[in-house]
C-alpha cells in the first residue's frame, strides 16, 4: 500500500514539472535507494559507520575552521601592509606638496626681488629723463 502512495506522490512530482526536473527527481530517489542499501549491506555495525562518519565530518569541519584561520590572517596581513602603503603614500604626498609649496614662495619672493629691482631701475631711468 505504501509502495502506491509513493508512486503516486513521484508521478504527481513529474507529471506537473517540465521534462528537466525528471532526471532531477530520479537521481534523488536513487541516491537514497543507494544510501538505504549502502547501510544494509556495509560489513560494519551501525554505531561503527556513524562513529566514523562522526570522525570524518569532525576532520573536514577542523580542515575548514584551519583554512578559514589561515584565509583570514592572509587578509588581515594584507590590509596590514595595504594600510602601511597608503600611509606611505599619503606621506610621500604631503612631503611633495610642502616641497611644491616651498618651491612656489621662494619663486615668488625671486619673482619680488626682481619687480623691486626693476622698479628701481624704472624710477632712475625716469629721474635721468626728468633731468635731462
Amino acid at each position: 500500500m505504501k509502495y502506491n502512495n509513493y508512486r503516486k506522490a513521484l508521478s504527481s512530482l513529474t507529471a506537473h514539472k517540465t521534462d528537466s526536473t525528471i532526471p532531477v527527481v530520479a537521481l534523488l530517489a536513487g541516491l537514497a535507494i543507494g544510501a538505504v542499501i549502502g547501510v544494509l549491506f556495509a560489513p560494519e555495525k551501525g554505531a561503527d559507520i556513524r562513529s566514523k562518519i562522526s570522525d570524518k565530518a569532525k576532520d573536514l569541519s577542523d580542515t575548514a575552521k584551519d583554512k578559514l584561520h589561515l584565509v583570514k590572517s592572509k587578509v588581515l596581513s594584507e590590509a596590514d601592509d595595504l594600510a602601511e602603503l597608503k600611509d606611505e603614500a599619503l606621506n610621500k604626498a604631503k612631503s611633495k606638496s610642502k616641497e611644491a609649496l616651498n618651491a612656489a614662495g621662494d619663486i615668488v619672493d625671486q619673482l619680488k626681488s626682481k619687480a623691486k629691482g626693476l622698479e628701481s631701475d624704472a624710477k632712475s631711468t625716469a629721474e635721468r629723463v626728468l633731468n635731462s
